[in-house]
Formats: C-alpha cells, structure tokens, sequence
C-alpha cells in the first residue's frame, strides 16, 4: 500500500535487465543489483541500477521487467505489484503449472 502511494506519480516502463551482481548493505545483508535498460521520459535509452526488492521474483539477465521510472528518468524500481514478478503470483503460478504437469502425466 506504502509503496503505490510513496510511487504515485512515476511512470510505468518496461525494461530489459542487462546485468547484475551481488550488492551488499548494511548488517551483512546482501540484495542483487541490476542494471536494466529502458526507454526514458524523453525517449532515449536509459541505462539504471535497480535494487532487488524482497517482494519480486523472477527476475534475471536478459528478462523483460516491469518498472515504474520517476518522472525526471534519474531514479526506477521494480513494479512489484505487477504478477509478472510479484513473488507471491509467481510461486502460485508454479505451483498451478506443476499441478496441470501432474494431472496431465496421470491422463496420459
């Protein structure tokens, strides 16, 4: 709810994650950071270091990502309330997709 709010007015975007590496902060935690390449406000490509957020999955290099871009193209985040990589969608879509595999081996 925080982060819709705290996001309102940036821009929706889709990007393509070029690279990434381990980024660690603070008390020994450790995020991935990518690097992912979109279109920007004024329409040239724009290359950022996005922060792995603990509500997103699937993402990896060379996967398309939703994002949301703030309006001046200086600062994106994931768009975790997008299924594609809200972590809890995915999980259920996995599990959804291993129970029709199941089923359709039983059919078969």
């Amino acid at each position: 709810m925080f982060f819709r709010f705290f996001h309102r007015k940036w821009v929706a975007a889709t990007g393509r994650v070029v690279d990434s590496r381990l980024h660690s902060v603070r008390n020994s935690n450790a995020r991935w950071a990518y690097i992912v390449q979109f279109a920007g406000p004024n329409g040239q490509k724009t290359k950022l270091e996005v922060l792995e957020d603990h509500h997103t999955l699937g993402v990896a290099v060379g996967a398309t990502v939703p994002l949301l871009v703030r309006p001046d193209g200086k600062k994106a985040v994931f768009d975790r309330s997008d299924p594609q990589i809200n972590a809890v969608e995915v999980v259920k879509n996995r599990k959804r997709a291993d129970e029709e595999r199941f089923r359709g081996q039983l059919e078969n």
